[in-house]
């Protein structure tokens, strides 16, 4: 199945969000995978349905003592767990110190979530380098994207990174993954945000844009459950679908066929099959 690394050059540009944004409105059955060598957002911010904390000794921790074995693919889904909304997601390590005792295992769950049945893997990275010790992550993707925001600073640590990974993720023989940016800004800035990704592209032609996702931080609270009326319509869900719809659309031909084709039904779509609650409860809304 398709396997979607999201990373960011530096600071905070909104991965964690923009990842956990992805697997929501992911147009096919998905895993959230916590992969921030630095030490893991989402089982601090997510909860489970009953609005109990997530468990951080299943995930990638439980995982990792399979690994030293060999991983069959499947074995992940047994490592899930399921958050309000019904994402399933996989919990990450405490920080560096753990990421950098995996050294090569990063390689075996890699290949675990590329190769994954019946599900698509959206992985947030953190921060990613050349040297980074979770790199095989971004190797083995069929999307990597790099998070940034439209300043200054973004774009010139964002082109850098993207130009140090460039050996790293373009193999002579054409087999890396697509790459390409997601900005994150106000909804009011799409002309800025629009020229930052140019920017970028200018230096580096191979780097795509995979489209902007809104600076909502009053909607970006159901991902810690706390209440947001009618997230689905909020400006962070509308941007949200279009980029996920595209990143979806990116995916090699051989993971669509195996996954299925991409679904392009609204969220208004959702709430008409499903009901208002459910469609709510979906983004991480309390009861």
């Amino acid at each position: 199945m398709a396997l979607i690394a999201l990373f960011s050059a530096k600071a905070s540009p909104g991965v964690s969000t923009t990842a956990m944004l992805t697997a929501a409105l992911w147009p096919r059955p998905s895993i959230l995978v916590d992969a921030d060598p630095m030490g893991g957002d989402i089982a601090l911010r997510m909860v489970t349905p009953d609005g109990d904390p997530l468990r951080t000794d299943r995930g990638l921790l439980s995982l990792l003592q399979l690994a030293k074995r060999g991983l069959a693919p499947e074995v992940v889904l047994d490592h899930t767990q399921v958050v309000m909304g019904g994402q399933q997601v996989v919990t990450g390590l405490a920080g560096p110190e753990q990421s950098q005792a995996v050294g090569p295992l990063w390689a075996t769950l890699a290949a675990a979530f590329a190769d994954l049945p019946g599900h698509d893997v959206i992985v947030d990275a953190g921060r990613a380098h050349s040297n980074a010790v979770h790199l095989p992550l971004l190797q083995q993707a069929d999307v990597v994207v790099c998070v940034m925001r439209p300043n200054v600073a973004g774009v010139v640590h964002a082109r850098e990174r993207l130009r140090g990974l460039q050996d790293r993720l373009r193999p002579a023989d054409g087999s890396g993954p697509r790459v390409g940016l997601v900005c994150v800004d106000d909804v009011q800035r799409q002309r800025e945000a629009l020229a930052a990704i140019e920017a970028v592209q200018f230096h580096l032609s191979w780097v795509e844009s995979f489209g902007q996702v809104a600076l909502d931080p009053r909607a970006a609270r159901m991902f810690d459950g706390l209440p947001v009326p009618r997230p689905e319509r909020s400006m962070l869900v509308r941007s949200g679908q279009r980029v996920a719809v595209t990143l979806a659309s990116s995916v090699r031909p051989s993971a669509v066929a195996a996954s299925g084709p991409v679904q392009t039904a609204t969220l208004d779509t959702a709430r008409r099959t499903r009901g208002e609650g459910r469609t709510g409860r979906r983004f991480g809304r309390r009861k």
